[in-house]
């Protein structure tokens, strides 16, 4: 409030000196640019926001509800770490870091990379953010000229279109087919790609729909945004949670493009998703810029999470916990695939995530088939169409949850279809 009062009053005295004709132009324009980015805000972000809060909200008060709607690991942060968490909150690591995050973390990612990937990141390259949305809302803001544009593959996380949209960017979506594994191909995206195009934006595996773009489709991707001089942003969050072997990070061609920017997180892998801890990993020409906003937006990243992080990639027994709740979550995917599968619904078998993405069988949109399911079976998942055009007529499922809630879902679902069938 006090900054607030100082600020005003600066403003007041800077006005009084200036001409009324450049005190006029600057208040339009003040008011102008308020405006212009409320109306952002509102187009980029309202229309999903309230179309996921409205099934949170149909269920409030239900105990008997199966909440299959929230995106994050059901587990919780594995003990060591806590136990890390407290002696270094003893120990008063209590303070502000480094801007882009404290200098063994970073050389840890970056060494992690280039153990799995072959490739020459360096902890120059990396910058420790407050959460990968943070990450992600730099990573446009850094690359997205006036009136530049957007590509998006959907269906897929919807903030990829709503930061573009806020930072005033037009998004142009690629819809892509279960037929074909809700996998983008190469020449259809490239098709998208005009001299207004700043990025393309991927996710894989992906959230919602499980799929994952091997080396062989990465590496189209990367040709044709090579072609036409525009950054490609992957955001690989669930990277750990992959059930095939095929997963490929866009790290394995950091060394043949120099306008790659990857996004990371450790909450989903370490189930931190409260402490807010994600990363960036960009080309050194964007350095500057991104960490002015990092500067002015964040100051630094948390202090105790990233001395958790930093044990976790040290930590051979976090790797190996690790390991062992990815053949978990594949154990509820296959269990959860069959359940759905024998009940007449079709999905695809995702091949990483914590994701399914199944068709809705009825004559019935995306939006009106989860509202009733909640309201009728006090089944919370997300209608499609939050995740782009690409998603209508499915709808997402998290997987975090115990095996026999699962399958208690799935048999409520099924439930569900059968008696919307049978009353028409």
């Amino acid at each position: 409030m006090a900054f607030s009062r100082i600020k005003s009053r600066f403003l007041l005295i800077s006005l009084e000196k200036a001409p009324k004709s450049r005190v006029k132009a600057k208040i339009e324009w003040k008011i102008e640019y308020l405006v212009s980015l409320d109306e952002r805000v509102e187009r980029g972000a309202a229309d999903i926001l309230s179309l996921i809060a409205q099934y949170f909200d149909a269920i409030e008060g239900s105990r008997n509800s199966i909440n299959l709607g929230i995106g994050e690991p059901d587990h919780d942060l594995f003990d060591m770490l806590k136990e890390e968490a407290v002696r270094r909150i003893m120990s008063g690591y209590n303070k502000y870091t480094q801007t882009a995050g404290i200098p063994d973390l970073r050389e840890e990612v970056a060494k992690y990379y280039q153990r799995r990937w072959k490739c020459e990141i360096t902890s120059k390259n990396v910058i420790i953010t407050p959460g990968a949305s943070n990450a992600l809302f730099m990573s446009i803001a850094s690359v997205l000229r006036s009136g530049g544009e957007v590509v998006i593959p959907t269906p897929t996380f919807p903030s990829f279109s709503a930061l573009t949209l806020i930072l005033g960017g037009r998004v142009y979506e690629v819809p892509t087919r279960m037929e074909e594994g809700f996998k983008p191909r190469a020449e259809t995206l490239a098709s998208k790609i005009s001299e207004k195009t700043c990025a393309v934006i991927i996710n894989s595996p992906s959230n919602p729909t499980g799929s994952i773009y091997d080396e062989d489709l990465i590496g189209a991707l990367v040709d044709e945004c090579k072609r036409r001089g525009v950054y490609i942003i992957s955001d690989e969050v669930y990277e750990r949670f992959d059930y095939t072997g095929r997963y490929t990070s866009l790290a394995k061609f950091w060394d043949s493009y120099d306008r790659i920017i990857i996004v990371n997180s450790f909450s989903k892998t370490l189930a931190m998703t409260g402490w807010r801890l994600g990363y960036m990993i960009i080309p050194e020409h964007l350095y500057s810029r991104v960490m002015r906003l990092q500067t002015f937006i964040n100051a630094c990243p948390p202090s105790v999470a990233q001395y958790v992080a930093l044990f976790a990639l040290r930590s051979p027994e976090v790797e190996r916990l690790i390991d062992a709740k990815v053949a978990e979550y594949r154990d509820r995917r296959d269990g959860m695939w069959r359940e759905l599968s024998e009940a007449g619904v079709q999905v695809l078998l995702p091949e990483g995530g914590i994701f399914l993405f199944p068709k809705i069988p009825l004559e019935m949109d995306s939006e009106a088939f989860c509202n009733k399911l909640a309201k009728s079976k006090g089944v919370i998942t997300i209608p499609g169409r939050a995740f782009g055009a690409g998603g209508e007529r499915h709808f997402r499922i998290t997987i975090s949850a115990p095996i026999n809630t699962l399958t208690e879902a799935a048999r409520l679902i099924a439930s569900f279809i059968e008696e919307c069938r049978a009353s028409k």
